[in-house]
């Protein structure tokens, strides 16, 4: 295999450096013209506040240093112990929080059923009250200190590779989950705007059974290249043997295509394209689930980090950063507590809904017009501001959340919205700047044990 040398490389991203400044300084690029490769990277099972609740390099961040947020131990108990969040969260969580649907309705409503109580979801203070109240209820246990660790989170110092690149980048503090629940039901609206009315991990998503047009499929029919890449020695089979399949292949027409067999890669093939700059125009990456590095407990936050470090690196790196647009999200907050109320009365991505068997042995019925948690979110590209901290969405009346991504690959390659959820969501277009920058970080730092 021919591999370029390191000084051919750094002449071409000198010239693609070029070409574009010249471009900018004589007839002005639009924001299309400068994002060729857009890059997304989803990773698992950490909320805003748990993950970035903590950083002090700016005070327009909507997180806990200024902020005492505290559950009762007991949310049916009116004179409970309050638990506050520390900045001590452990680099392995002892326990793997509840995060499915009627779950996580406990820890944001104080109720499995917020359809039956007269709780006020729009009430700040009547909300996000239930995260320590379900820790304990779902591992049995009276210790107050293990119940905690849902609610703290970590310092700086213990997320300094995804803290530097928010320094450098653009962090968003309202980007909230699709869904209130799991994992694949999450990644599944971020990949196509609905889950189909699944509304947890079930087998639908390992034998390719969703029926719904997704990213995958538009990008495709449109002639625009794309590969999943993914971290899994896992082979690709449909069945339910292999854990969790990567995200393109949740979907019938993956599999019917033969897209499963072409555009399907392990992740050592990202690094090989990334410096050789043949990534494609929509790179998709999924993190192994869940031992060591998707931060899914009990993945360590360390080896975690040192992931997103490689990647981001791989890509700051490559003859094509110029010309790359950088994504990195968590598919959900896992259970993990955050203080901010996710949005109602949004739009559902269909019209069906999910049904559950709560722990109280009551059904509880899900319509998908509540969005999940806050999760941390990066836009990183050298055509981005600086530490910037990005608030609420500012176009399409919408907010951010998963299907801003897929809202905004529509505009930059002039796709249809493939649900009422993607029209609606808000994008981040006007986050890309005239503004060629030369002062991004090629490597960051190394992620401190503790």
């Amino acid at each position: 295999m021919y591999v370029l040398a390191p000084a051919l490389l750094a002449l071409m991203a000198t010239s693609v450096a070029a070409k574009s400044q010249g471009k900018t300084q004589g007839q002005k690029m639009s924001w299309q013209d400068k994002i060729k490769n857009v890059v997304v990277l989803v990773e698992e099972n950490r909320s805003f506040d748990t993950f970035a609740g903590g950083f002090k390099y700016s005070c327009d961040i909507d997180g806990l240093v200024n902020l005492k947020f505290c559950n009762p131990a007991n949310v049916s108990g009116p004179a409970s112990v309050r638990v506050c969040a520390l900045p001590i969260a452990k680099n392995v969580a002892p326990d793997d929080p509840n995060h499915g649907i009627s779950g996580v309705s406990m820890q944001l409503l104080s109720t499995y059923h917020p359809d039956e109580a007269a709780v006020d979801i729009g009430n700040e203070e009547e909300t996000m009250m239930g995260f320590v109240t379900e820790q304990a209820s779902t591992y049995l246990t009276t210790n107050i200190s293990r119940a905690a660790e849902v609610i703290n989170y970590y310092a700086p110092q213990n997320v300094r590779v995804f803290g530097t690149m928010a320094e450098n980048f653009v962090l968003f503090d309202r980007w909230f989950a699709a869904v209130p629940g799991p994992t694949n039901p999450n990644r599944a609206y971020l990949t196509s705007g609905t889950s189909h009315g699944h509304g947890r991990n079930d087998a639908a998503f390992n034998y390719a059974a969703l029926p719904q047009r997704s990213i995958f499929q538009q990008l495709s029919e449109n002639g625009i290249e794309w590969i999943n890449y993914q971290n899994s020695t896992s082979k690709l089979a449909l069945n339910t043997t292999i854990g969790f399949n990567p995200d393109s292949l949740f979907y019938n027409w993956t599999y019917t295509s033969g897209a499963w067999k072409t555009n399907i890669k392990p992740i050592a093939d990202f690094y090989k394209d990334a410096k050789a700059g043949k990534l494609p125009a929509f790179t998709y990456i999924n993190p192994e689930c869940c031992s060591y590095d998707s931060f899914h407990p009990p993945s360590p936050i360390t080896t975690g980090e040192n992931f997103i470090k490689g990647v981001y690196e791989a890509l700051r790196s490559s003859p094509q950063w110029n010309e790359t647009l950088f994504i990195l999200t968590f598919d959900e907050h896992g259970g993990f507590a955050d203080h901010v109320p996710p949005p109602v009365g949004v739009p559902a991505g269909d019209d069906l809904t999910y049904t559950e068997l709560s722990p109280d042995g009551k059904n509880m019925t899900f319509n998908f017009q509540r969005l999940g948690v806050r999760v941390p979110t990066l836009v990183i590209s050298p055509w981005v501001g600086r530490g910037v901290i990005e608030h609420k969405g500012t176009n399409n009346g919408g907010e951010y959340t998963h299907t801003s991504i897929a809202a905004f690959i529509a505009k930059l390659w002039n796709l249809d919205s493939l649900t009422p959820r993607i029209e609606w969501s808000s994008t981040f277009e006007h986050l890309i700047t005239d503004e060629l920058r030369d002062d991004t970080p090629v490597t960051l730092p190394n992620p401190k044990p503790f």
